[in-house]
């Protein structure tokens, strides 16, 4: 294996070793990160928190926000061909994965005029922030008129290569779902990826006590 190779491991625990990981959204560089098959028990946004703390400062894999997930799914991609079979099983297991409605650590604060306030690595040590207009249309992320909020949530604004992941995980292209018009008061929502039949959604609308598992990934490098 060389070191831009898609590798699987299965110890105890199977995870896929992905290289190249751009996480722009901390500044940190290129990296190299583990995606385990085992997901998290199914937790809110502030337990999923809570555990982030708790297994980070242990050495062990954590939650992740949306937009390091979907990197992590991009290099995947870009890596796909450089090991088919271990690629193939990754693939299945992002839609089937996906189709649970996995949680994440980025939240939406939509505020009543403004800009909307995006949230990463929701109240762990690791949180920052960005403001940015989230409120707008759903529909196609080919079709809405503001193409920009798909770099705050995703790390890139590239329709063509988001939805070539997306057709590579679920056979379709990318949705986004969120609040239409601005909120009477304050409204804090939890971003997430769904994979469905007819399409594959970025919801930056569901409410955060909801419980849901997530994914794992810990950085090697």
């Amino acid at each position: 294996m060389t070191e831009k190779t898609l590798l699987y491991t299965h110890p105890s625990g199977g995870f896929w070793t992905i290289p190249g990981v751009n996480y722009k959204r901390r500044i940190i560089g290129i990296g190299t990160y583990r995606l385990f098959e085992q997901m998290t028990p199914a937790m809110n946004q502030e337990q999923l928190a809570e555990f982030y703390e708790k297994e980070k400062q242990k050495g062990n894999p954590y939650p992740t926000d949306a937009s390091l997930l979907w990197t992590i799914c991009t290099s995947a991609y870009t890596l796909k061909n450089t090991n088919p079979q271990e690629a193939e099983k990754l693939k299945v297991f992002l839609k089937n994965s996906f189709r649970e409605y996995p949680n994440t650590l980025t939240r939406i604060i939509y505020n009543p005029s403004g800009k909307d306030k995006i949230v990463y690595n929701y109240r762990t040590s690791g949180q920052y922030y960005l403001d940015a207009k989230v409120v707008g249309p759903d529909g196609g992320i080919n079709e809405i008129p503001d193409k920009n909020i798909l770099e705050k949530f995703l790390g890139t604004s590239n329709i063509k290569q988001i939805n070539e992941v997306s057709q590579w995980i679920n056979n379709t292209n990318m949705y986004i779902w969120r609040m239409n018009l601005n909120p009477e008061t304050k409204d804090e929502r939890v971003a997430r990826f769904n994979a469905l039949d007819g399409r594959f959604d970025l919801v930056c609308d569901r409410f955060p006590p909801s419980k849901f598992p997530a994914f794992r990934v810990l950085r090697v490098d």
